[in-house]
């Protein structure tokens, strides 16, 4: 198995991992840093012919970066080289039987209500919240303990801050940044930072 990212959210990865048996072959990617090693022990590579060798071997990959950007680059870049995506779940979580879940991460004491719906790529963070009849997009981040509530509406590669507050039915666009402890009220277009309480729109992007 390769882990996309090496970093700190990497070593968050890991610990979940680390709940069941360890892959035999596993190895880091991460083509910025010029570390060789995590946790003194796993080889780090960054180069494009050892991922697909690796990749020969064990097509297994999941993505250890939080920032929808880098996600989306990591799943094309190792889809190409011939890798298949498999996603994490994490311990004491409550998850409704009629959640439809499309290769999401769910890392640890989440949330997540009856009919909602969560697309390819989305990382739902430690102790986020999210309730019935809410649909996620793709590559999304849901970072820790932030709560979207009911049949709320995010779109594809949103990020939503920790600690951030969604209302009921509210809707938001794609490429959006919720800035952590936000409460947003009122819709929210697409490609804009909205931050405060209530929330308002800072920057656009």
């Amino acid at each position: 198995m390769v882990v996309a990212g090496a970093g700190g959210h990497a070593l968050e990865c890991f610990d979940i991992l680390t709940q069941e048996s360890l892959p035999v072959l596993l190895e880091f990617f991460d083509d910025v840093t010029k570390e060789t090693l995590v946790l003194e022990k796993y080889p780090i590579i960054n180069r494009q012919d050892a991922l697909e060798s690796h990749f020969v071997q064990d097509p297994r990959f999941i993505l250890a970066v939080g920032n929808p950007a880098y996600r989306v680059l990591f799943y094309e870049k190792f889809i190409r080289a011939g890798g298949t995506m498999v996603n994490l779940l994490g311990f004491q979580n409550t998850i409704s039987p009629f959640a439809l879940l499309e290769g999401v991460d769910i890392f640890n004491h989440c949330f997540i209500g009856s009919q909602v719906k969560i697309g390819k790529g989305t990382l739902v963070n430690t102790g986020a919240q999210v309730h019935h009849e809410v649909q996620v997009g793709e590559f999304c981040e849901i970072s820790p303990r932030a709560v979207i509530l009911g049949a709320a509406t995010i779109g594809n590669q949103t990020r939503i801050g920790a600690n951030a507050t969604i209302l009921p039915k509210i809707k938001i666009g794609s490429h959006v940044t919720i800035g952590a402890g936000s409460v947003i009220t009122k819709d929210v277009p697409d490609h804009v930072t909205v931050v405060g309480v209530p929330g308002r729109i800072i920057k656009n992007h």
